[in-house]
């Protein structure tokens, strides 16, 4: 087998300082985490952008049982944890993608693929010098236009005020392509009985931090 260099750069770390144990079996865990994503068109795809220990692609799995769930995260101890849930509640709509969602773009090659792409919480990086290493920007926002479906839903969700802005700043730049549905400021509010609590929701709701929703519909 090939082993793929990839061409972006992950930034921050991508297994935790300390190795974690586990018991489940390493057949398992490659049949769950691959790279070797077969997506087809007719099926329902969700995609979960910084997954990272499960929780949300979990809730979606639970909640939409007869679609596939893509699960990408790059830290490697989120995806084992998720792999964990995985075994435990007998989950087979969940797949793993190990590495950064650009490279999971690369390899696809496929263009209108996903009815849903959820990003909680991605890494704010809030210090100026770092801002370029954020996800979200134009060039990713152009990204997405290319593989969400019409009608397709986006849903991001942030706790940071800079980051949010900047999302905003390209939300505006792209709107001949999406709708922006919840528009009404009262609506960007993250609501419980639609997201799971998930351990970055936690976190800002500890130190304070509104975290913001906003919803987005390819046209």
């Amino acid at each position: 087998m090939t082993t793929l260099i990839s061409k972006y750069k992950i930034y921050g770390r991508t297994k935790g300082r300390k190795k974690k144990r586990h018991d489940l079996d390493q057949t398992f865990i490659k049949s769950i985490i691959t790279k070797d994503i077969n997506i087809k068109i007719k099926d329902k795809n969700i995609l979960d952008i910084g997954s990272g220990s499960g929780e949300n692609s979990i809730y979606q799995s639970m909640k939409f049982p007869k679609s596939k769930i893509i699960a990408c995260e790059t830290f490697l101890d989120g995806n084992i944890n998720l792999c964990h849930e995985v075994f435990k509640k007998n989950i087979h709509n969940i797949l793993i993608y190990n590495g950064n969602v650009l490279e999971l773009f690369d390899t696809i090659r496929k263009k209108n693929i996903f009815d849903s792409i959820w990003i909680l919480f991605p890494d704010p990086w809030p210090k100026n010098r770092h801002s370029k290493r954020r996800l979200i920007n134009n060039d990713f926002m152009k990204r997405l236009i290319s593989i969400i479906k019409r009608n397709g839903k986006i849903h991001i969700v942030t706790d940071s005020q800079s980051y949010l802005r900047q999302i905003l700043s390209s939300v505006f730049k792209f709107r001949n392509y999406f709708l922006w549905v919840n528009q009404i400021i009262d609506s960007w509010k993250f609501d419980l009985n639609k997201f799971p609590q998930t351990k970055f929701y936690k976190k800002a709701i500890k130190s304070n931090r509104k975290p913001f929703y906003i919803k987005l519909k390819k046209l």
